[in-house]
């Protein structure tokens, strides 16, 4: 009866040993599950200032800004244009080679649009020289 007795205390202790272990290390995992929540929730804030910071950055008028106090870009001037066909000339293949009707179609712009000046091939031929 003795030994029976003593090996019932020995399994009730070692199973309140197991059952305490298992809860440290219960509690040890929830805490680091928090900590990393907590630190998930920082770099989740972190994101979306950063994604506003990048909003702000890309904005269209602050990039105007910018571009008109850094650069002195402006739209081509209307001598600087070419039509296709003129491009062609100027650039590709010698004028007694081109046939403008079958290689370039010519775009016409609707009634009612701004007109843009186009210079001539010999323009921007003497330009270039």
């Amino acid at each position: 009866m003795r030994l029976s007795l003593f090996v019932l205390c020995l399994v009730l202790f070692a199973a309140a040993a197991g059952r305490y272990r298992a809860e440290a290390s219960l509690q040890a995992t929830e805490r680091r599950i928090s900590a990393l929540e907590h630190r998930r929730a920082e770099e989740a804030r972190a994101i979306q200032m950063l994604r506003a910071e990048i909003a702000v950055l890309e904005s269209p008028e602050r990039l105007a800004r910018l571009a008109d106090a850094h650069t002195d870009l402006a739209p081509p001037a209307s001598d600087r244009l070419l039509s296709a066909d003129d491009f062609l000339l100027a650039f590709g293949k010698p004028a007694d080679e081109v046939d403008t009707d079958d290689e370039l179609p010519t775009r016409r712009a609707p009634v009612g649009a701004p007109a843009t000046a186009i210079a001539s091939a010999s323009t921007i031929r003497n330009a270039l020289r």
